[in-house]
């Protein structure tokens, strides 16, 4: 693939490897491009709930105005939601634990540096008795499971959920993804059964909650809601780590702010089109004990073939990390009225605005600061800055990634109780002949570098 765009549009982080104890996610192999899809990285980012102190942004969340990043003191993550279908990183604010897709399986490590592997070495076989399978590479008859979104149940930590990618008997595009899950640590997997009249391709999501997790589906849903529209949606729960389901209307969790990615639809190529994901927000009707979810106001949408985030506060507000967008993080308290933060520049250029999928990709991490992956990947080797609370000026941070991130650049940022994830798109060099797929940096000594 030579093609910059369409290379960008790649999405596969199969080849992810174990954390050793300096950090690195160790890796030898590439990913398997016979079978990866021209698709989008979405790797959005988060309903995060977060505690503000000194200044209130929903006190200034008046539609039309914008205020300085300095004026909302500290913001502290408390739940991460990607978009879409979610993160190749499972990393919550308040975990210790975080895990990622890796070339055999879900790896999952503690901020002590211990790490287990999930094998999906059984997955493969059952798309393949489905009719789910990728198309094998040329010249080989093994079944490949290709992780590509991962989330953990808080409340069963041998409960891990995976979204694995699938086509319809074998043709691509679109490519699809069915979630799966073991509860046992890997020995087996099972497919999430879907709720009565939807089926296993109409998977649209993991929906992170702080006590669980929700599997979000849709059979009709392909375009964003425009102004006025309203819909319901149905998700599947478990409340015993994934060994007994129930269907339920996907709703407002009682007392929490109520906006969300809508469902993401099947994928093509990115390259040739932007397809447009739904931002929602919800109304519960208590007489029918439903939620309606319609168009969020000014922002109706995002794209699906870049990467943002949904943060969550505390006080009732909500972030949207968007770097697409010139203004790439705004805040709405009631859904409908949204404020721009304006952020200081970056080596002399406004952040936000690409139109890339990577460059300036951005995470609220556990400490309250505002990571930023910096500069070209087309161009020159990234970097990450960081904009701490209340301060007007970015810092080239301490976490120093590797100069082959020209052509290797960052796929997911997210951020756990004590590290900063850092997914790369294909094995980075990190010394001794060795690769990795991702870096943890622990956040005890992310600082500003001098």
């Amino acid at each position: 693939m030579t093609s910059g765009r369409h290379w960008l549009c790649e999405r596969s982080l199969r080849s992810w490897k174990r954390l050793d104890p300096t950090g690195a996610v160790n890796g030898n192999g590439m990913p398997p491009w016979g079978v990866v899809i021209l698709r989008r990285i979405l790797l959005a980012t988060a309903l995060i709930g977060v505690s503000v102190i000194a200044a209130t942004p929903s006190i200034a969340a008046t539609s039309g105005h914008s205020v300085p990043w300095a004026s909302l003191g500290v913001v502290r993550p408390l739940l991460i939601q990607p978009s879409g279908w979610g993160s190749p990183i499972a990393a919550q604010p308040r975990s210790t634990t975080f895990g990622w897709c890796a070339p055999k399986g879900v790896e999952i490590s503690s901020s002590g540096g211990q790490s287990t592997l999930i094998s999906d070495s059984s997955v493969g076989q059952m798309l393949k008795n489905f009719h789910l399978a990728l198309p094998s590479s040329p010249g080989s008859s093994r079944e490949v499971a290709t992780c590509e979104d991962v989330a953990l149940d808080p409340s069963h930590p041998k409960t891990v959920y995976a979204g694995f990618q699938a086509s319809q008997g074998g043709l691509i595009p679109p490519s699809y993804e069915v979630a799966l899950v073991t509860s046992n640590m890997g020995r087996s997997w099972q497919f999430v059964p879907p709720p009565h009249g939807d089926s296993l391709m109409d998977f649209a999501g993991f929906v992170e909650r702080p006590s669980g997790v929700e599997m979000l589906y849709s059979s009709n849903y392909f375009f964003p809601l425009k102004s006025g529209q309203s819909a319901t949606f149905v998700a599947a729960t478990s409340s015993t780590g994934g060994r007994s389901w129930t269907d339920v209307r996907l709703g407002c969790p009682a007392g929490a702010p109520c906006v969300i990615f809508g469902p993401e639809a099947p994928q093509g190529a990115c390259g040739m089109s932007e397809w447009q994901q739904s931002v929602l927000v919800g109304a519960t009707y208590e007489y029918r004990a439903t939620t309606r979810w319609r168009a969020a106001g000014a922002v109706t949408s995002v794209s699906q073939c870049g990467s943002q985030q949904l943060v969550a506060t505390a006080s009732g507000d909500e972030f949207l990390v968007d770097h697409s967008r010139p203004n790439a993080l705004l805040y709405t308290h009631d859904g409908i009225h949204w404020t721009a933060v304006s952020l200081p520049k970056i080596d002399g250029a406004p952040v936000g605005g690409r139109s890339v999928s990577f460059g300036q990709m951005m995470t609220l991490v556990a400490n309250g600061a505002l990571i930023a992956v910096a500069g070209s990947p087309l161009e020159t080797a990234e970097r990450l800055e960081m904009l701490k609370p209340g301060s007007t000026a970015w810092c080239i941070t301490s976490a120093v990634l590797p100069a082959a991130t020209r052509q290797d650049p960052v796929a997911a940022i997210q951020s756990s109780e004590s590290a900063l994830v850092v997914a790369f798109l294909t094995p980075i060099p990190t010394g001794g002949g060795a690769k990795a797929m991702a870096l943890a940096f622990p956040l005890s000594r992310l600082r500003c570098r001098t």
